[in-house]
Order: C-alpha cells, then structure tokens, then sequence
C-alpha cells in the first residue's frame, strides 16, 4: 500500500511530541514531578527506576526533545525513535502518581513507531499490515473506552458526568446547555456509544467523514472540560489512519490545485523481508498482550473502580471521579510510643490527592514511613492509615481496614487482604 498516510502521521506524531516535551521545560514539571518530590511511588518491581542525579533529568529530557525531532524529520529515524521511546517510557514509569492513559498510549506507538521503518527511505510502497497496526493500536483505545463505560454508574446513574458538567457550567456557550437537567445522561450515553461505534463508523467509507467530525467534535469538548494535555490531539490525529493510505497525497494534489494521483509509484520488488512471518506474529502478540491487559481486573474480586486492582493500563478513560483523606498512625511496640503523620508532611499536595485514594500507593507510604522512621532510631514500626474515599459522589466510606499493619504488607500481595469491601450506595 501507499505508506503516505504512515508517514504523516509520523510527522504529527514526532511534532506533538516535541511540543510535550517543550512543556515540560517550560512549566517547570521536570523539577516538580521529578527532583523536588521527597517521596516516590514507583511501580511493584521497577523500584530501579529512578530520577537521575543533578541535571540529569533535564539531559533526559533533551534526549527525548532530540528523539522526537528526529522522528518529525526522518533523521536517524530508528535510533531518534528508539531514544524516544526508551526515554519517555523510563520518566513515566519512575511514579505512579503521574499516570495517564496517553502516557501509556505514547510508549505502545513509540515503540511501533522504533519497530517499523516508517522514514520511508526507498520505499514507495509497504505492507499493509503495518497501517492495519497502527490502526489497531488507536482502535484498542476507543474500544475498551467504551467496554469500561458499561457500569451503572455511567449509563444509569450519569455519574460521574453530573460531577464534571455541575462544575462547567461557566463555560461559554456550552455552560447553560449543562445546566439542563437531561445533560449529564444524554452526554454519558453519547460518550460510550461513540466509543463503542468510532472505529467501525471510521473504517466504513459512508460514514468516515461524519465519525471524523464527531472524533474532532468529541476531542475539543474533552479538552474543553478536562486538562488530559496532549490527548485529544493524539486520537485525532491517529483518526486519519482510518483514511484511504494516500490521502495526504490526495490533501497534497488539492492544495497545488493539480491533478490528483490515485496512488504512489508502482512498487518496487517485494524483497524476501517483506514477506517475513516474523513481523505480523510480533504485531499480533503485541495486539494480544493488550487485549488481555484491560480485562485482568476480571480476575480480581471487588470493584475495580475501588480496589484499583488491574485498573491502570487499561483504558479506563476518563471514568470515576474519586476523592479522600488519609491519616497514617505508627507505632512502635518495643515501646509504646505512637506517632500522628499527616502525608503533607512528606508529600506534595498533589501526590497527597493522588495517594489517598488509590490502595497502592497508600501502601508504598506505609513502607516509606517504617523505612523513614527506622532512619529515626525507631526499627520494626508498624503503620497503619485511617483512610477514607468517595466514588463519584456517594459518601466517603473507610477504604482501608485500620487495624491492618502495613508495613508488613508486601507490594504483590492482594489487597483483598486490608483493602475493605465497597459497600455499594446509589450515586446522586
């Protein structure tokens, strides 16, 4: 096939990363999420991954301002993406508390992005499964999106849509229309079908252009309520994959006013590497790691929305609003003195928003403050936390049993074992 559409969307993507890490740099967030914070909330088994030392996160980041440059440019194209991809995947995975699903959507398209040619260099043609790839990496997306939707609490309870429109209401233009009444539960079941139908809406010809509109449509109102930063910009330029492979030739030839070709030159030769099996195996293999991922929380008891258990790198898109506290009490048995720590003490605000709560991370501070307080002169510290959290509007419940020992909780046992069940209330 024409790989026209592959390499402008290369040339979007390398652009839309190089403008991500100019944020960085520019909003100070090397330094806040990076060298600032005392405390870290690395991933179970990734430990290893830390900030490097001095200015060496803003070298990092060069690097990475150096890969995405290149990718723009087709310049050493597979080491600029491999730099890229190494890059921003090692940053991301240092703490937990900065997840995002288009941090995760990043690193799977980098590393597409590393694995096929896409510089195009003596190419004129190339094998379609590459583009069909791609086109399954941003269809996952949408997918399992709307798969996560499919709870109550979205369909039913419009929740928690009532939570952010209630709070958009100053918008301009759109601010009165969620007042109405009808809003939350006409844009809670508008936003799953649309998840559930883009993709098929943008591989059937009829329809591509209207799914098209309303990708750009639902993307700017997103953007619009929520700061998910390059997000939308993602997903809509990964929408035009959907297009016949030479539209940007065609987009080309209309802009010079000349006449449009229908194809790019006739192909070369299909060398024998081209017809390699070893290629689509690993792309399947890669598309299965990641339908089995969203669906992991199924082997998990509990609600996942609750737990946290399976929820990240799954898709879960915009799907819960969730707020608490949290208090840690520990102690020390050999003697009986007791402490009172407020996480703020250790924290930053954010990562004290973050933490309270998601299960994982309160127990990783549990673990920093028997580690903290052995430091002190006070070995074998048990901690405990009185946390408390509210699911899309209900009234905080206990999420944590406080009679739990922490600090003698490994990072891969189930949380099942101090985490407390979810007693299910109505949302308002």
């Amino acid at each position: 096939m024409d790989p026209a559409s592959l390499v402008a969307y290369r040339v979007v993507f390398g652009l839309l990363m190089g403008v991500a890490v100019a944020r960085f740099f520019a909003y100070g967030w090397i330094h806040e999420h990076y060298l600032a914070p005392r405390v870290l909330f690395p991933y179970a088994g990734l430990e290893w991954i830390r900030p490097w030392p001095g200015v060496g996160m803003y070298v990092h980041f060069a690097l990475m301002g150096l890969g995405a440059l290149g990718i723009t440019l087709g310049i050493a194209y597979r080491a600029s993406a491999l730099t890229f991809v190494l890059t921003f995947t090692y940053a991301h995975l240092i703490d937990k508390t900065y997840y995002l699903n288009h941090y995760y959507f990043i690193s799977l398209a980098g590393v597409l992005m590393a694995a096929l040619p896409l510089d195009m260099k003596g190419r004129s043609h190339v094998p379609a499964w590459w583009l069909w790839l791609l086109r399954a990496q941003v269809g996952l997306v949408y997918f399992f999106g709307g798969v996560a939707k499919l709870k109550s609490d979205w369909l039913v309870h419009a929740q928690p849509m009532k939570i952010w429109l209630a709070a958009s209401t100053d918008l301009p233009v759109l601010g009165r229309l969620f007042e109405q009444p009808w809003a939350p539960h006409a844009f809670s079941v508008a936003g799953a079908v649309f998840d559930l139908c883009v993709v098929p809406a943008l591989l059937w010809k009829r329809t591509r252009w209207l799914a098209y509109a309303a990708v750009v449509g639902f993307h700017i109102i997103t953007r619009m309520l929520f700061p998910i930063g390059m997000f939308p910009w993602l997903m809509m330029a990964g929408a035009l994959l959907f297009f016949p492979p030479d539209w940007p030739r065609r987009l080309a030839s209309w802009l010079r006013r000349a006449p449009v070709k229908d194809s790019a030159p006739e192909p070369s030769p299909v060398s024998p590497s081209s017809r390699s099996w070893l290629g689509p195996v690993l792309a399947v293999a890669f598309l299965g790691v990641q339908l089995f991922l969203p669906l992991r929380h199924l082997l998990y008891p509990g609600d996942v929305m609750w737990t946290e258990e399976g929820f990240r790198f799954s898709w879960n898109v915009m799907l819960m609003e969730k707020n608490g506290v949290a208090e840690f009490h520990v102690s020390e048995p050999a003697t009986g003195k007791r402490w009172v720590v407020s996480p703020g003490q250790h924290l930053s605000p954010y990562q004290v928003k973050m933490m309270a709560t998601q299960p994982d991370m309160l127990l990783t501070f549990a673990h920093y403050l028997a580690r903290h307080f052995a430091e002190q002169g006070h070995p074998g510290v048990e901690v405990r936390v009185d946390a408390f959290a509210s699911l899309n509007g209900r009234p905080r419940q206990r999420l944590v049993d406080p009679s739990v020992n922490l600090a003698a909780v490994g990072p891969w046992d189930s949380v099942h074992g101090w985490v407390l069940p979810f007693r299910e209330v109505a949302p308002p």
